[in-house]
């Protein structure tokens, strides 16, 4: 009988740890370039905003080239707008991509608007982590400003 249980429970971690495997597999935005084109930014900041981007933020500076490249612009052309500290509503990071499944807990992360030949271009990320271009951007999750 103690023999049996131990089987069962040992059975039972297995499965428990199978399905679990299942949740961290996916690449996520920022780890790749499921997208493309242009984009429709978000009208209002959520969080802190760091006023214009940092150009010598590594992130801001590879949103740039990365946004040059696929417009086919001088990176000196990209006018580096509001660089924003946001609360993400999930893993997706304001930027779901569709069949994908995302954790579902808030995220810390950033905003990056950039403007060239007079269309804007959203870049999100998660923490600290590298900027990626977001071609259907969603809203941050919205804060109380007063708090």
């Amino acid at each position: 009988m103690a023999r049996s249980r131990a089987v069962l429970a040992g059975v039972f971690l297995f499965g428990a740890l199978l399905g679990l495997s299942g949740c961290g597999g996916t690449e996520e935005p920022g780890g790749g370039d499921p997208t493309g084109g242009s984009t429709e930014p978000t009208e209002e900041p959520t969080d802190e905003t760091t006023g214009s981007g940092d150009a010598d933020d590594p992130a801001v500076s590879a949103a740039v080239d990365d946004l040059a490249d696929r417009l086919g612009v001088d990176a000196g052309d990209i006018e580096v707008g509001t660089l924003e500290s946001v609360t993400w509503r999930d893993g997706a990071v304001g930027c779901p991509v569709p069949d994908q499944v995302y954790t579902q807990a808030l995220v810390e992360g950033r905003r990056l608007i950039l403007t060239a030949e007079g269309e804007e271009y959203a870049y999100h990320g998660a923490g600290e982590d590298d900027l990626a271009f977001c071609e259907t951007p969603e809203e941050p999750l919205e804060t109380d400003a007063t708090s």
